[in-house]
């Protein structure tokens, strides 16, 4: 396995900020500011897939709070994560070790996570850490922001199909996101030959906020089919599409990036994911996206230790109501670009395309609906289109 990637790609950058100066401002030209970005913001995820968003609405403070979560979490003996351990049972929510629940450490992701979902769902309760309230204070609060954020960019996707501003708001309205914290382990270069800290992938749902630290590592695979880098970018987040957003890098977290924090603390990630891509009927790709090792490292001096440090990142990935039936909308349905999906609920694709991440210790490289366990409670034939 050669994961180096061939070049580091210039993600389009979205300012979030622009993006919601329409509501904020009675000034025609902060409405024309605002409409040029959200059409940038389309053509950025149909055309690239990932783009990443600059002056989004968290802080500092919160993301640089959550990292220090994180590093305290994972730092904890395997006895005490496994404590509150995930599974299907506990709706995947809780701690998960890839090489635990596939039982193969030879070809299981290189990572681990603490996962929740939306706190006041008393249907699917998350699972907390005794004697830490701060934990959950401040990952409910994050969760929270990101919902808005994301309802936000799915208004400003919706009209550039035609659609009201609010028109996906009822199917995610239920708040059924899934909410990750991540630690890939100190490692060896040695160790990628036959393992990814996260092997290729899509995500789920429709978009994704990745919060990334100071190394690097993620790449994306490009229109041309090549895995490229996509290294932080002072200020921003990563969103993707499914819509995914990936988060901002946070180098407050480690001491020795302090000086350079104010140049990046308000960017993250964005990016599209299945079940978005599936409504636009593949006008926004869900793009396949990994974590491999930092292409940064020198190795021609032998005197240098082979040793990869741990890397830390936030992603929220956002996801329809669990009862909500995804199909394409109409409008993005055309002669040259025919309906493509067939409806699917959204709560038996994401936990589908989870049951398999567990039980593999990895994802799954690409996914079609014959993948699911059982094929007739995922895809519904003969219902009423949805736009």
């Amino acid at each position: 396995m050669n994961p180096a990637a061939d070049q580091s790609p210039s993600l389009p950058v979205i300012d979030y900020s622009k993006l919601v100066e329409i509501k904020a401002s009675k000034d025609p030209g902060s409405s024309l500011t605002s409409q040029n970005e959200r059409q940038k913001l389309y053509a950025a995820l149909r055309d690239v897939g990932f783009v990443y968003l600059q002056n989004h609405a968290i802080s500092p403070t919160a993301q640089q709070t959550l990292f220090h979560h994180a590093k305290r979490f994972f730092a904890q003996p395997e006895s005490e994560k496994a404590k509150i351990e995930t599974g299907e049972s506990k709706a995947f929510h809780g701690w998960f070790s890839p090489q635990r629940t596939s039982g193969d450490s030879s070809k299981s992701d290189q990572k681990e996570a603490f996962d929740i979902g939306d706190d006041n769902d008393p249907t699917r309760p998350n699972q907390w850490p005794s004697n830490w309230p701060d934990l959950r204070t401040d990952m409910t609060s994050f969760f929270e922001q990101c919902h808005e954020i994301h309802l936000e960019l799915l208004s400003a996707l919706a009209e550039q199909v035609g659609l009201n501003a609010d028109f996906f708001l009822p199917y995610v309205q239920a708040k059924d996101h899934f909410f990750r914290v991540l630690h890939y382990p100190e490692t060896t270069g040695a160790s990628f030959r036959n393992r990814f800290r996260a092997s290729p992938h899509t995500d789920y749902g429709t978009l994704t906020l990745l919060f990334n630290d100071s190394h690097g590592g993620l790449q994306v695979r490009n229109k041309a089919g090549k895995f490229v880098d996509a290294p932080p970018l002072p200020g921003a987040a990563i969103v993707n599409g499914e819509i995914n957003i990936l988060r901002p890098a946070l180098f407050e977290t480690f001491p020795r990036f302090q000086h350079t924090l104010g140049s990046w603390q308000s960017l993250s990630r964005e990016k599209v994911g299945d079940l978005l891509s599936r409504w636009f009927n593949d006008t926004l790709k869900s793009t396949e996206h990994r974590v491999v090792e930092p292409t940064a490292f020198d190795k021609s001096d032998p005197d240098i230790p082979d040793v990869i440090p741990a890397r830390y990142s936030i992603a929220w990935f956002g996801h329809p109501n669990r009862d909500a039936l995804i199909e394409p909308i109409t409008s993005c349905c055309t002669s040259d670009n025919p309906r493509k999906y067939e409806p699917v609920y959204a709560g038996k694709h994401v936990v589908e395309r989870l049951a398999k991440l567990h039980k593999e210790g990895k994802n799954t490289e690409s996914w079609t609906d014959s993948m699911a366990r059982d094929r007739n409670q995922d895809v519904v034939k003969e219902v009423k289109t949805t736009a």
